[in-house]
C-alpha cells in the first residue's frame, strides 16, 4: 500500500513519532474496516509495520565506521523490501541509515518496483535537543528511554553528515515536516544547564499532520516502475517468436535424449511438449547413413538458424511455411481481425468453411513437424 520513510537527525525522536503514527493508522484502519463506506484503497490496508534497526539487530555502534555502517544499511534495505506489500503500510524508521539521500532513493526504488506509494516524514529537531536526549539515554534518566545511546564522536559525525530531504526530488516527495523546536533561553533559566542537558520546558513538539499523511497513503499517486525492472510475462507474440521457440524446443529435446540415453543411427526420438498439439506425435529419426557420427550442438543450432532464416522472411500468411500449414487448417497470423485486408478475410472465410480436421494442430506443432523433417534431411 505505502512506504513511509521517517528521517531526521540522530536522537531526534523518530521512533516516538513512528509509534504515534502507527497507532493513529491502526485506529483509522479499524474504523474504516468497521464502516460500510470509505475508499477502496483504505479498506485494502490490513496491517501497519515499523521496520527499525532493532528488527535486524543493528546496534547504534554500527554507525561509528563505514566498515560496519554499509552492511547495516544493506540488511535494513532487505528487511524493508521483504515487508513491502499491497496491503501493508511500512514505516521505515531505520535510524541513522535514512539520513543519506542515496539510501532513501534505494528505498523509493524498492517501493516503486512493488507498486506501492512512497512518502517521507522529516522529524526536524534542533541539534542541541538531540544531544540532550542522547545524553539522557546514556545517563539512564527515568524520563528517558533506556536504550543504547550514540557516543559523542559518532553523534557529532551523524549530525554533520545529515542530508536533509528535499521535496523537489522524486524520492523525498510528498514530504511532511514534523518540527520539534527549542525556544530561546529566558532570564529565569538555570545557568547550570548546558547544551547537553537542555531545559525540557524550552522544547516544543509540534503535532504530526496525521490527516494529510493518511490522505497521501490512501489516495496518493504511485510511481510507475521502469520497464527494465517491471515484471513481464513471457509470451509468444508473433510469427518469428513461434519459429524461434518451436525450433529451439526440438533441438533441446534431441540433445536431452542424447545426453540421457545416447544417440545411435536409426534411433527414433519422440518430441513432446504441451504446446505441440497435433493429429499425430512428432518424432525425429537419425539417418543410418551417418554411421557413428553424432550430431553436435553447434551443428543442430546452425541448421536451426538456417531454417529460421528461410521461413522468417515475408509475412506468415504468404511464405511457404504458412501456405503449407494452412492446407492443414493451421493459421499463423496473429494480426487482429480488424486489421486484415480483404484477401486475408476471404482466406479466413474459406478456411472456416473447409471441413475441420479430426484434431486441430497448433502452430507450434506445424512448425516443429517441418523443422524435424528439414533436420533429418540436413543431417
Amino acid at each position: 500500500m505505502a512506504l513511509v520513510i521517517v528521517s531526521g537527525l540522530a536522537s531526534s525522536g523518530r521512533t516516538t513519532r513512528s509509534l504515534e503514527l502507527k497507532a493513529d493508522l491502526e485506529q483509522r484502519i479499524s474504523s474504516t474496516s468497521a464502516a460500510t463506506s470509505g475508499s477502496s484503497s483504505a479498506r485494502g490496508i490490513n496491517r501497519v509495520v515499523i521496520v527499525s534497526d532493532a528488527d535486524i539487530h543493528v546496534p547504534r555502534t554500527a554507525y561509528s565506521s563505514q566498515r560496519t555502517e554499509k552492511p547495516a544499511r544493506a540488511s535494513y534495505l532487505s528487511a524493508v523490501t521483504r515487508a513491502l506489500g499491497r496491503d501493508t503500510v511500512v514505516i521505515a524508521d531505520g535510524g541513522a541509515g535514512l539520513n543519506i539521500k542515496g539510501f532513501r532513493y534505494q528505498l523509493w526504488c524498492a517501493a516503486r518496483e512493488v507498486g506501492v506509494r512512497c512518502l517521507s516524514i522529516l522529524v526536524h529537531t534542533h541539534p542541541d535537543v538531540c544531544r540532550s536526549w542522547n545524553q539522557q539515554r546514556r545517563a539512564g534518566d527515568q524520563h528517558a528511554t533506556h536504550e543504547a545511546a550514540y557516543d559523542d564522536e559518532t553523534l557529532d559525525s551523524l549530525l554533520a553528515r545529515f542530508e536533509e530531504p528535499n521535496p523537489m526530488t522524486r524520492w523525498d516527495s510528498p514530504l511532511f515536516i514534523v518540527p520539534t523546536t527549542l525556544e530561546a533561553a529566558t532570564p529565569n533559566s538555570d545557568p547550570e544547564i548546558t547544551a547537553n542537558d537542555v531545559d525540557k520546558t524550552r522544547i516544543r513538539s509540534e503535532p504530526i499532520p496525521l490527516d494529510e499523511i493518511w490522505t497521501a497513503i490512501t489516495t496518493g499517486s504511485v510511481s510507475k516502475a521502469p520497464e527494465v525492472v517491471a515484471p513481464t510475462r513471457s509470451t509468444t507474440a508473433n510469427y518469428l517468436s513461434l519459429l524461434e521457440s518451436s525450433t529451439s524446443l526440438c533441438v533441446e529435446q534431441i540433445l536431452s535424449h542424447h545426453t540421457s540415453f545416447g544417440l545411435q543411427a536409426g534411433d527414433q526420438i519422440s518430441v513432446t511438449h504441451a504446446s505441440l498439439q497435433g493429429p499425430s506425435p512428432l518424432t525425429f529419426t537419425l539417418s543410418a547413413d551417418r554411421g557413428d557420427t553424432k550430431p553436435t550442438l553447434p551443428a543442430l543450432q546452425r541448421i536451426r538458424r538456417q531454417f529460421v532464416r528461410m521461413h522468417s522472411s515475408g509475412a506468415s500468411n504468404i511464405n511457404q511455411l504458412g501456405s503449407a500449414a494452412r492446407q492443414e487448417g493451421v493459421h499463423f497470423s496473429l494480426t487482429p481481425a480488424a486489421k486484415l485486408d480483404q484477401a486475408d478475410k476471404r482466406q479466413a472465410a474459406a478456411a472456416a468453411a473447409a471441413p475441420a480436421p479430426v484434431e486441430s494442430a497448433s502452430p507450434e506443432w506445424s512448425i516443429a513437424k517441418r523443422f524435424l523433417a528439414f533436420l533429418e534431411g540436413a543431417l
